[in-house]
């Protein structure tokens, strides 16, 4: 037969397992303090893929791949150069990529970060091409540009109509 004093001790284990689960599931997404947070690592994940892109094309001649021990040299001098920019140690920031490595779901979360970056600067680039071929050539943007006029005098378009004599 179970105790009252029995039924106070099971109550209070389980209130105290349910209080820990709270603050374990209210700290689930949260970046340790001593971790670089997951849009630093993003933004330095970033420049290091643009770097290691960037090491391919460095070719003294065009055209002729460097050797991979040279093209790994510069890769390791522009990872450097990036951690300086962004003033975290090869120890901190190897450090953080552990610890990111060790947790796949935040990970995933860092390159889900980096491609809707990617996406964002994709779509303002072409925007500004876009832009700038519109400007070079507004009648292009029109499904039969050879039949419109733009009139220099309005900022209307006009379709372009034969007129009979």
């Amino acid at each position: 037969m179970i105790t009252n004093q029995t039924m106070t001790i099971i109550r209070k284990i389980v209130i105290a397992v349910l209080l820990l689960g709270a603050v374990a599931c209210g700290n689930a997404d949260k970046v340790p303090s001593n971790i670089l947070s997951k849009e630093k690592m993003r933004d330095i994940l970033l420049d290091m893929n643009m770097a290691d892109a960037y090491s391919y094309d460095i070719s003294p001649m065009r055209g002729v791949p460097l050797p991979d021990s040279m093209r790994q040299l510069k890769v390791k001098e522009y990872y450097r150069q990036i951690l300086d920019l962004h003033h975290i140690s090869v120890k901190d920031f190897m450090f953080s990529y552990r610890y990111y490595e060790s947790h796949a779901d935040r990970l995933k979360e860092v390159y889900d970060m980096m491609q809707a970056a990617i996406a964002e600067d994709r779509k303002i680039q072409e925007g500004e091409e876009r832009r700038q071929q519109y400007a070079e050539n507004p009648g292009s943007f029109f499904p039969y540009p050879k039949n419109t006029v733009i009139s220099k005098k309005q900022d209307t378009i006009l379709p372009f109509l034969k007129r009979k004599h």
